[in-house]
């Protein structure tokens, strides 16, 4: 998913028994502040299949996120943000925390400066060629290029469950 859409993404947005997302929101910035809106596209709005390690780490941060909840006097509930760092999860993440704490891991890890957060959509784009179809892996990216492609594919067909299995083993 782009940087908004991971900003913008709820806890009721993920389906834990289909292992799925459901993405149909993005955090937007603008001069002095974000908003949450609509996604790019309509091509945007899409359930993507995730596999299982990424519903396990899930799980992991929901349980975190509520364990400081109940310490802080505040719950989690089905609207809270998935990423945001306030107990409680009401507020969600700016979209540039996410960029500087990716560049972080990146340099630690010792991966070259010119790998960006949003270089994972190409590399993932080039990836699923191997495994799913064009049109299945325009719906899943949320591209709007082949406005026929969500006509072919279900919400979480086959095809999206082998491309989230493929990019979780490459890494896992």
């Amino acid at each position: 998913m782009r940087r908004g859409e991971a900003c913008a993404l709820r806890w009721d947005d993920v389906d834990w028994d289909g292992s799925a997302v459901r993405i149909d929101e993005a955090l937007v910035t603008y001069t002095g502040g974000v908003t949450v809106r609509g996604p790019k596209t309509r091509a945007s709005v899409r359930g993507i299949a995730v596999d299982g390690p990424t519903i396990d780490q899930l799980r992991r941060l929901r349980d975190h996120q509520v364990e400081l909840a109940v310490a802080s006097g505040v719950e989690v509930a089905g609207d809270s943000f998935v990423f945001s760092y306030e107990p409680g999860g009401q507020v969600p993440p700016y979209p540039d925390t996410l960029s500087h704490a990716f560049s972080s891991l990146r340099d630690r890890a010792g991966v070259a400066a010119d790998v960006h957060l949003h270089s994972l959509r190409h590399f993932q784009s080039t990836e699923l060629d191997r495994v799913i179809s064009e049109s299945q892996k325009q719906a899943r990216l949320g591209w709007s290029t082949v406005h026929m492609a969500r006509h072919y594919t279900g919400a979480v067909s086959a095809e999206d469950r082998r491309a989230a299995e493929h990019i979780g083993s490459l890494l896992g």
